[in-house]
C-alpha cells in the first residue's frame, strides 16, 4: 500500500507540473503573463500565513475571553492579499482564465506555502548552529 501511495504522489506531482507548464506557456504566449512565479508565490504564501496565524490568534482570544480584533485583522489582511492576487490575475488575462488560473494557483501555493515554511525553519535551525548551553552553579 505504501508503494501505491508513493506512486500516486509522484503521479500527482507530475500531473501538477504538466498543468503548471501548460498554463504558464499558454498565458505567456497569449497574455505575456505567467501565473506561477516567485512574486505571486510570496504574495499568496504571506497571505496564507496571515490567515493561519490570524485564525490561531482569534481562537485563542475567544477561548481566553481576550480581544478578538487582532485575529480578525490578520485574517482580513490575508484575505485582502488573496483578493488582490485574484484581481491582478484577472487584469493581466481575462475573467475566465484569471479565475480558473487563480483557483489552481491558490491550490498549488497552499501546498508550497507549507513546504516553504518547513524549509525556512529547517534552514534557520541549520544556519543558526545553536550549541547546548550549560549552567554551572
Amino acid at each position: 500500500m505504501l508503494v501505491l501511495k508513493i506512486i500516486g504522489i509522484l503521479v500527482a506531482v507530475l500531473i501538477s507540473y504538466l498543468i503548471i507548464d501548460y498554463l504558464n506557456n499558454y498565458t505567456h504566449k497569449k497574455y505575456n503573463y505567467e501565473f506561477i512565479d516567485w512574486n505571486s508565490y510570496f504574495v499568496v504564501a504571506i497571505s496564507y500565513a496571515f490567515i493561519y496565524f490570524g485564525e490561531k490568534a482569534y481562537v485563542h482570544a475567544v477561548e481566553s475571553n481576550g480581544d478578538i480584533l487582532n485575529g480578525q485583522l490578520l485574517i482580513g489582511i490575508g484575505i485582502i492579499g488573496l483578493i488582490i492576487m485574484l484581481f491582478i490575475n484577472i487584469k493581466k488575462t481575462n475573467f475566465l482564465v484569471g479565475v480558473t488560473g487563480t483557483v489552481f494557483q491558490f491550490a498549488v501555493y497552499g501546498v508550497l506555502a507549507v513546504v516553504g515554511l518547513v524549509a525556512i525553519l529547517i534552514a534557520g535551525a541549520f544556519f543558526s548552529q545553536t550549541k547546548p548551553v550549560y549552567n554551572l552553579n
